[in-house]
């Protein structure tokens, strides 16, 4: 529920801050190569977090 709610509340930020119309088609296109872009950066950078937390050692030596 909280990932659906910053997903959308992320395409609202897109929207606003570039004050796109949707109902306009190079718009709704601009709208969407943004947001696909985020989303991959957003995929990026949750792997890479998630490798580094797999490399930590969590045992003591």
């Amino acid at each position: 529920m909280i990932i659906i709610k910053f997903l959308i509340l992320g395409a609202l930020f897109i929207i606003s801050n570039q004050n796109l119309h949707l109902g306009i088609l190079q718009e709704r296109e601009l709208f969407f190569d943004t947001y696909l872009g985020w989303v991959t950066n957003i995929a990026s950078q949750i792997l890479d977090v998630t490798g580094y937390v797999i490399k930590f050692q969590w045992l003591p030596k």
